[in-house]
């Protein structure tokens, strides 16, 4: 059995078993770490994903980019509010937070709905909310417990770019099953439908939702008011 964590607090399932971005000084943007190709997929309005083998799994390192029609701090403010995620992030039925030790950590308690009568996997995510320059926001994670994965360690991060923002998710699982390699293919499928969950979300909240996403994004700020 094993799980493919693709949100630091809510995983989706695959089973077996602010604009023009300011830079950090000497570092380059997400954009341009990218080939010109993978520019034009973006901009063509594609969601682009990369695999990077390791050698502590047999499921590689997952890579996505999405351009997404919204600000960085509103895609952070709602990739942050984990208790909202059943409500747009497939089979995740429950998350419940357990601590808020720091004011940009938490521990969260996941719940995800399983096919083929298995129980449900219940799970603890550590995550992180860091804002490392201006207008750019990211947050990473790390799994505490789970009945199907040995571990999972990965982040998120929005930069702005031409009046959108860009997203970069990375996720590396360690799945606790010999089975794990027969669903390499399915597993990045399941990672670019999270993040088109994540870009379609904000994009709705921005629409029909507004006050929803301003009491997330001030949500987002004060969380961050300890590591400014």
């Amino acid at each position: 059995m094993i799980v493919m964590h693709l949100f630091p607090h809510v995983p989706i399932i695959c089973l077996l078993c602010a604009f023009g971005v300011v830079k950090a000084s000497g570092s380059e943007t997400i954009w341009e770490s990218l080939s010109p190709a993978r520019q034009a997929e973006l901009t063509q309005g594609k969601t682009v994903e990369t695999e990077q083998d390791v050698t502590e799994g047999v499921w590689p390192r997952f890579t996505v980019y999405k351009l997404v029609k919204a600000s960085p701090r509103s895609v952070a403010a709602v990739f942050w509010d984990c208790e909202r995620a059943p409500e747009y992030v497939p089979n995740c039925t429950s998350v419940k937070l357990l601590s808020h030790p720091e004011p940009a950590l938490t521990e969260a308690e996941y719940t995800l709905s399983m096919p083929f009568f298995l129980p449900d996997e219940v799970y603890v995510s550590r995550n992180r909310l860091e804002r490392p320059a201006p207008g750019v926001y990211e947050i990473s994670w790390s799994l505490l417990k789970s009945r199907y994965s040995r571990s999972s360690v990965g982040s998120l991060r929005v930069e702005e770019h031409e009046g959108r923002t860009l997203i970069r998710y990375r996720n590396l699982v360690v799945p606790a099953s010999r089975f794990a390699g027969m669903l390499r293919a399915s597993a990045g499928k399941e990672v670019v439908e999270s993040v088109r969950s994540l870009g379609d979300r904000v994009e709705k909240e921005m629409e029909s939702a507004p006050s929803i996403l301003k009491a997330q994004e001030e949500k987002l700020d004060r969380d961050l008011t300890g590591i400014r």
